[in-house]
């Protein structure tokens, strides 16, 4: 039937075209975006599981910032206790060769210790005895090495963090931790990495607060107590001297001060002639318990390369994840360029054909006109 009020043909070619058009639009915005999946109404599934996922995954790179803080802190720390190691090294030989020197003979016992405390450090007068000698220059040396080691903890901070020094608190050193670090993120649980300070702090201020011997012990860095001899008399026996030698962070008023001035050397000549023990067995002693603090720091080091390495390992399984939760959104959302590029071409032939039946259909009513010429 043919209608000059209803062209049924138009229509349908209308309809058509129209749906074309709708389809093209729809792969146009996928090409532009590179997402068949932009909204929640294009599906509803997996927009849904893709934004939490992307949520997740700016979790997971700010944890990637975090392991590399803690990166950049421990390598900090383990570039100077390298400076330590290698002046306690240096230390040590000074002391055997200090050993196997002539000793001075000391007789006024009031150049031993500290003579004041200022703010920046401690001082004290020469013994004439003692001045110019081999002993002296050694002293000097030594002098050099544990200012050394004071300023390479002091500069082992990295964003304000030190892991070998702690300030005055009064937080207990078996209570405190050194740092804390994000090392992981699972949905709903943070996972971090927590530094005791008792296994890394080299010098703690707080030590000089406590009243008894056994606390400050408790609470001394590893480098903070002093060493009081046990060595033997002449007769063979052994005691213990009463009178500290102190190497690097000590306390006066319970104030921590840096030992800037000591003669370390002199302080144990003093300490042999104070006592009586004899030379060789004080030496000895007291060698043995320096060693003592040089492998407590070597315990530092390796503990803390353990952190370097468990972070490393962490930063390699984050960053695996990351790329694991891009790929995943990845297939869940991303469009596939080249079949849209195929369906976009076929939706281009699509058109141009229905535009033609249109027009087709459209040239039906001048038909119609003809039959009454």
């Amino acid at each position: 039937m043919t209608s000059i009020l209803t062209n049924g043909g138009a229509i349908s070619a209308l309809q058509t075209l129209r749906s074309i058009n709708s389809d093209m639009a729809e792969t146009q915005g996928r090409v532009s975006s590179g997402l068949r999946v932009q909204t929640a109404a294009d599906n509803a599934a997996y927009w849904s599981i893709a934004t939490t996922m992307r949520s997740d995954n700016m979790a997971l790179s700010a944890v990637s910032d975090s392991i590399g803080l803690g990166q950049a802190i421990a390598d900090t720390a383990v570039a100077a206790l390298d400076i330590v190691i290698e002046s306690l090294d240096a230390m040590k030989w000074l002391f055997v060769s200090a050993r196997s020197m002539e000793p001075i003979d000391i007789t006024d016992f009031s150049y031993y210790g500290m003579t004041y405390f200022p703010e920046d450090g401690a001082e004290k007068r020469v013994d004439p005895k003692y001045a110019g000698s081999l002993l002296q220059k050694l002293d000097e040396d030594m002098l050099q090495h544990i200012m050394a080691i004071n300023n390479a903890v002091d500069s082992a901070s990295f964003n304000g963090v030190n892991l070998l020094a702690k300030p005055k608190d009064g937080v207990d050193l078996d209570d405190a931790f050194a740092a804390t670090f994000v090392t992981g993120y699972a949905p709903g649980d943070i996972q971090t990495l927590r530094l005791k300070s008792r296994d890394f702090v080299l010098f703690n201020d707080n030590f000089a607060n406590y009243g008894t011997i056994a606390e400050e012990d408790t609470n001394a860095g590893i480098l903070d107590a002093d060493i009081n001899i046990m060595a033997q008399l002449p007769d063979g026996s052994t005691w213990w001297t009463s009178a500290p030698i102190d190497l690097f962070h000590s306390t006066f008023s319970d104030q921590p001060y840096d030992n800037v001035g000591i003669n370390v050397i002199y302080d144990l000549e003093a300490v042999i002639s104070m006592s009586g023990f004899t030379r060789d067995s004080a030496y000895e002693y007291f060698i043995n318990e320096f060693e003592k603090k040089i492998q407590g720091v070597v315990s530092a080091q390796a503990k803390l390369g353990a952190v370097q390495h468990r972070l490393e390992m962490a930063g390699e399984f984050n960053s695996d994840l990351r790329n694991a939760y891009t790929s995943g959104i990845g297939r869940l959302v991303d469009a596939d360029m080249s079949e849209e590029s195929t369906r976009f071409k076929a939706l281009e032939t699509q058109q141009q054909l229905g535009i033609q039946a249109l027009q087709i259909a459209n040239s039906n009513s001048d038909n119609v006109v003809a039959l009454f010429r």
